[in-house]
């Protein structure tokens, strides 16, 4: 496990000051951080794997942190497709604030205020960590707020526990990632 966590710092090429960053933030807010290292390549590739992006997408992406899967999302989009970047915690919003790109939008607040259909929404989210009562709301806006029954949430999560959970708004599937810190699950959603 020590030995992932190496490599994934190694191959994200996270430096000892934004791993401080990470930490720092998890002390803080444990519940709405949920990780102390940042996703790695191979998590942000099996999420973003899942979608096709030969076409124009309106994109949320959900828990955005310091924006290391936002800048995948990016180099991914077309140039008219749009991405709206929900982050609660200040530090990593003017983080994210720093990216200039005009496809995206930083949203400095919860996703539970979602207002706009998408496409696709990925998340980041820890959902065991959070007030059950936040969990499902994000989750039924997440589901309403996606344009139709092709529309798809991509999240991973560290333990299945929360299967559960998404089986009330959503039909999924899984796929284990094991080259992260700690090993993750994505699941692939589409609205019941």
């Amino acid at each position: 496990m020590l030995n992932a966590a190496r490599m994934t710092i190694k191959n994200t090429g996270l430096s000892l000051q934004n791993q401080f960053f990470y930490l720092q933030n998890f002390i803080t807010s444990p519940r709405t951080m949920g990780t102390l290292m940042p996703s790695s390549p191979w998590l942000c590739h099996a999420m973003l794997s899942q979608i096709d992006w030969t076409t124009s997408l309106d994109i949320a992406e959900l828990g955005a942190a310091d924006g290391v899967l936002t800048r995948r999302i990016l180099s991914r989009m077309r140039a008219d497709a749009k991405l709206e970047a929900f982050e609660i915690q200040p530090a990593f919003v003017r983080k994210l604030n720093q990216m200039e790109d005009r496809r995206l939008q930083v949203m400095a607040h919860s996703a539970e205020h979602m207002s706009t259909d998408y496409d696709a929404v990925f998340s980041c989210l820890p959902l065991l960590s959070m007030p059950l009562r936040t969990s499902m709301k994000i989750l039924q806006k997440t589901q309403q707020q996606l344009k139709s029954k092709d529309g798809v949430l991509v999240l991973f999560q560290y333990s299945q526990m929360s299967e559960k959970l998404l089986s009330r708004y959503f039909t999924w599937k899984k796929i284990r990632v094991v080259k992260n810190f700690p090993p993750a699950i994505v699941y692939i959603c589409k609205p019941r």
